[in-house]
């Protein structure tokens, strides 16, 4: 049995890490004054109790006290952390401001047709000339220019005020991205042309940052100058140095549907290889006491530079933390408590930025480290193998076993995905990852001797080529990926509770948690029951906010029909993103028939005929052209909804000679300033309006 009294960090940070998610999760706030006031109140009760309570049999309440005091600081450093909640926060400014002047957070990243770029807010101009310190940042998209891209990291420009606020999802269960942004303390996006913003010809780069940055690129161009490139290029440089720009989408897909994105991310893997590789080499120097502290500093420094050389990423900074507790730890003679160890480096993660427990590289790294750690030992026991080479090939499988459990809730959470063979891809990815690091690792260091560079280039390529060759092949395999595996907030509270509850009886070996278990399995099963119970019975109709397609969708049980426009669903990137978290959630096909504007349709519940379509009781117009009126109708057409899909001039008054309209809904398609237009029109004849590029339109039976 482990007794949890060895694990003193992971009794702080779970406190801790539950006030940071009241304070970000929470709708209400506490005022900050208070929060610290009752801090202080139940610091001085655990004092108080600490000194008068002896009694082993009360020692629990020491615990508990001091449980509450470190979730009050958790809320009061989430608190304090949070830009929003600061004098100098741009937003609470911005009314006196007419441009601001801002410093480029960090290196621009180049998109498709732009460049993204980070701005961190230093100052505000005021229209009397007044110059006022703010503190935000904020997102900028800049046109991509003809020749190199101007602005560097730590280059200040200045430019107009407002910022447009970042918004949240238009679509039910859509990525919620300006929360996203909200959390990373970015909560402004615009775009700016050309003529909207001036280069002030000052750097103001913190040099650490800078020399990372600036030492990336130099290995970067290293990595080309020794042949390699395209995907090649691509996957080497994101396992090397955590640069994944040049990593192309189908690769990526790939690395997805194989379980193996985590060997793109310079992360705990790719950390613990150099460690190892490192600590062999300095093997000499565990003889004596000075010697072994001598090598832990020596490994200290080597994992750090590699931080830096890979840009200082969140997750090599992770990792690095990470694996320099548990050297920490083993300085002091507690190997065992690798948990411990973690759990400091995740605390103290916690306390410089509360916010990262809502990011998702930090969760899956510490849950697989967690699982790795508690698991894999009883897992790799379950099996015996006399044949060295089938047992360390279960040794492998034993660990991505483990790291599969314990990130399975989050796996599901987040993508509604499942990849059946993450077991034959580790096997395969684990020992070619390996080559890959280390020969890597010396391309960098010989990347300026002529031929040995060329050598290990090609060493290099042909693993990297290995490794792109076994994804692909395992994608392809039958069954590769499971979809819409989709979880909601219960339930993925529920597996989480079930995760710990395993955790806890592998550590402790009670078998009290088995019931518990058991119960969390059938409260998770419940969930799910219902769910596909209320499916069965839905009857709704939706349109989707999308700012280039119409996209209206009918819905009966676990059917459904998409209409929409002739371009729709070749915009892949739209409808995955917008659209199919809602038909996961709601138990629907990933591929609904499709309909044009115009295609006559029918089935079960929707009868269409050109621009009329009726469906549960309901009638509806779609309108995409202007109006063809006839005075010679005796009657109106009466339409339960006239949905207006196109950028023709607002002429209502000719549309309601037509039908008799009950609720006119202006589609995410048409530009705001004409969407006004047509609102002002709908008020004059009190036809009720809804305009979708506010949100999706939802009706249901």
């Amino acid at each position: 049995m482990i007794a949890l009294g060895k694990y003193p960090f992971l009794r702080i940070f779970i406190p801790f890490a539950i006030g940071v998610w009241c304070y970000l999760s929470l709708s209400f706030c506490l005022p900050l004054p208070a929060v610290w006031l009752m801090s202080l109140v139940l610091l001085l009760f655990s004092l108080a109790v600490s000194r008068w309570v002896k009694s082993i049999r009360l020692s629990w309440v020491f615990g508990v006290v001091m449980s509450l005091l470190l979730l009050f600081v958790g809320y009061g450093t989430a608190y304090v952390h949070d830009v929003r909640s600061a004098k100098q926060y741009y937003r609470q400014l911005e009314e006196d401001a007419r441009y601001y002047v801002a410093r480029v957070y960090d290196v621009p990243s180049e998109r498709t047709n732009s460049y993204k770029v980070t701005l961190d807010l230093t100052c505000q101009v005021e229209d009397s000339g007044v110059r006022r310190p703010v503190s935000g940042k904020v997102l900028a998209y800049l046109p991509k220019p003809e020749g190199e891209f101007p602005l560097r990291y730590g280059d200040v420009i200045a430019f107009p005020a407002p910022v447009p606020a970042t918004k949240g999802p238009l679509n039910p269960e859509e990525f919620d991205y300006g929360g996203y942004l909200a959390r990373k303390g970015i909560t402004g996006q615009l775009y700016l042309n050309d003529g909207d913003w001036v280069e002030l010809h000052q750097n103001e780069a913190n040099p650490i940052y800078a020399f990372s940055y600036h030492f990336r690129d130099i290995l970067l161009a290293s990595l080309q100058r020794c042949g390699l490139h395209g995907d090649e290029f691509g996957v080497a440089a994101a396992i090397l140095l955590g640069y994944d720009e040049d990593l192309s989408a189908e690769m990526r897909e790939r690395y997805v549907a194989a379980g193996s994105m985590h060997i793109l991310c310079v992360s705990g893997l790719h950390v613990g290889i150099i460690y190892l590789l490192a600590s062999t080499l300095l093997g000499f120097l565990n003889r004596k006491r000075w010697q072994k502290v001598l090598k832990h500093f020596l490994l200290l420094a080597l994992i750090w530079f590699y931080a830096l050389i890979a840009g200082l990423s969140p997750s090599i900074v992770r990792a690095s933390l990470m694996i320099s507790f548990v050297l920490f730890g083993e300085m002091l003679h507690r190997k065992g408590a690798i948990i411990n160890s973690v759990a400091a480096s995740a605390f103290l993660l916690l306390l410089f930025d509360p916010a990262v427990l809502f990011n998702m590289g930090f969760q899956l790294s510490y849950a697989a480290v967690v699982g790795i750690v508690v698991l894999q030992k009883p897992i790799y026991g379950l099996l015996y193998f006399k044949n060295k080479l089938l047992d360390k090939a279960w040794e492998i499988t034993a660990v991505a076993l483990a790291a599969q459990f314990a990130t399975l809730p989050f796996t599901l959470y987040y993508f509604g995905r499942f990849s059946v063979y993450f077991w034959l891809s580790n096997l395969i990815m684990t020992p070619v990852s390996f080559v890959v690091i280390i020969a890597g690792m010396l391309l960098l260091m010989v990347s300026w001797i002529p031929g040995l560079n060329m050598l290990m280039g090609y060493l290099v390529w042909g693993a990297v080529f290995v490794m792109n060759t076994a994804v692909s092949w395992i994608e392809q395999l039958p069954g590769s990926v499971l979809n819409g595996l989709y979880v909601n907030k219960l339930e993925f509270v529920v597996l989480l509770a079930l995760l710990l509850a395993i955790l806890l009886l592998v550590t402790t070996e009670r078998r009290a948690f088995v019931p518990v278990a058991l119960a969390l399995v059938l409260l998770f099963a419940l969930s799910v029951t219902t769910r596909h119970y209320r499916a069965e019975r839905q009857q709704e109709m939706l349109v989707y906010s999308l700012r280039k397609h119409t996209a209206v969708d009918v819905i009966q049980g676990h059917s459904h029909l998409l209409i929409g426009d002739s371009l729709l669903m070749g915009d892949t990137s739209a409808v995955d993103y917008s659209l199919k978290g809602y038909w996961m959630s709601r138990m629907l096909s990933q591929n609904p028939d499709f309909v044009g504007l115009h295609d006559d349709f029918e089935n079960a519940f929707v009868r269409k005929k050109d621009n009329l379509m009726s469906f549960h009781g309901k009638l509806m117009a779609f309108c995409d052209v202007p109006a063809r009126v006839s005075d010679s109708l005796a009657t109106y057409l009466p339409v339960d909804y006239l949905l207006v899909c196109s950028r023709q001039k607002p002429d209502l008054s000719s549309l309601s000679k037509v039908y008799r309209i009950d609720t006119l809904l202006i589609d995410g398609s048409v530009p705001v300033y004409l969407a006004e237009k047509w609102k002002t029109e709908a008020d004059t004849l009190q036809i009720p309006c809804y305009y979708v590029g506010e949100g999706a339109f939802k009706a249901e039976w």
